[in-house]
């Protein structure tokens, strides 16, 4: 009972109720769905309750470790993922140094606070005796407007708001209608050209999962594979494993990932931080902070000179990138930078 208590999942934590991304609602909405992520780390995700982008955004780097089966890789992909969309995770906490927690701001002391607050209520007794000084119309005819704001500025910006919110009244009460009538439909998709002032993303195509004859299976918080029949043909020894690709399979052994085949055998040595799924013949594989690609003999075939990269789309090129741009390389080495 106590051996396998080590294993037991524990629930992810919420993120603290007090803190709320700096981002638009429509992008703290965004479905998991539509960041291009792998098959798998889609599935670990939305198992541990992940849905939104949102609910990645409210949690710091180290709390994404708390949902069962997400690992360093898929940190790494989905910080990948996010980034082309100029957001990140919630920020660590303050560090410590010597004991105490650096303040965020100075608190005033007592006497400051009633400095402060007794020339406020000056300005305000100030304020009342200009008002009662001036001539009675020119009280009345008087309206009150933002320092800065000309009042034809404030009218145009009351009616832009007004007609923002008749028409999220509107889509609000039209997906009513479409629950009611059985449909619940959904749609997640956002455009980003109006969140974000800058050209449309491009993304890879996502590459279309089918299923291997290995299929993967957890035993004792280890991984191993079964065939079609259910039948153990890899024990469960790995403490992570991906799907079988083009007869290959990325498994991880002591903090290190390697490459094995349908026997079992360890056919490229475990040395990479992190790896992903053979594609074309070539698989994305990091060394420390920097991404490159090896064939299916362990070869490098593209140096790790890269912040990141993904497999190949099964088109004839991968995604990588270099000093916060993103471009498609090819087999030749060469990258088209967008």
């Amino acid at each position: 009972m106590g051996k396998n208590n080590r294993f037991r999942h524990r629930k992810p934590q919420r993120p603290a109720s007090d803190y709320k991304p700096p981002y638009s609602d429509d992008v703290l909405a965004m479905s998991v769905e539509g960041l291009n992520l792998s098959v798998e780390t889609l599935d670990v995700l939305q198992k541990g309750g992940i849905k939104t982008l949102g609910d990645i955004l409210s949690r710091r780097k180290n709390d994404m470790y708390k949902v069962q089966n997400f690992n360093k890789k898929r940190l790494f992909e989905v910080s990948n993922a996010i980034a082309p969309l100029g957001v990140d995770f919630r920020p660590d906490e303050p560090k410590v140094q010597d004991g105490k927690q650096e303040p965020a701001q100075r608190k005033e002391n007592g006497r400051e606070r009633e400095d402060r607050l007794d020339g406020n209520r000056g300005k305000d007794r100030s304020r009342d005796d200009r008002r009662k000084d001036a001539p009675r119309d020119e009280r009345q005819n008087a309206k009150p407007h933002r320092e800065g704001v000309r009042p034809a500025e404030d009218r145009r910006r009351a009616e832009q708001e007004n007609a923002d919110r008749r028409d999220f009244d509107k889509n609000k009460q039209q997906g009513g209608k479409d629950k009611q009538n059985g449909r619940e439909k959904q749609d997640n998709s956002v455009d980003f050209s109006k969140i974000f002032p800058r050209e449309k993303l491009v993304h890879s195509p996502r590459i279309e999962m089918k299923k291997d004859r290995f299929t993967k299976f957890q035993r004792a918080g280890r991984w191993g594979y079964k065939d079609e029949t259910g039948k153990e043909v890899i024990p469960p020894i790995y403490t992570e494993a991906l799907n079988f690709k083009e007869d290959m399979a990325a498994v991880e052994m002591n903090g290190l990932f390697g490459f094995i085949n349908r026997e079992n055998v360890l056919v490229i040595p475990y040395k990479y931080d992190t790896a992903g799924s053979f594609s074309e013949g070539w698989a994305n594989v990091s060394l420390g902070e920097k991404c490159g690609y090896v064939d299916q003999t362990g070869k490098e075939t593209v140096p790790f000179i890269y912040d990141a990269a993904t497999p190949f789309t099964g088109e004839g090129y991968g995604r990588v990138k270099k000093d916060g741009r993103w471009g498609n390389i090819t087999k030749d080495g060469e990258v088209s930078w967008q």
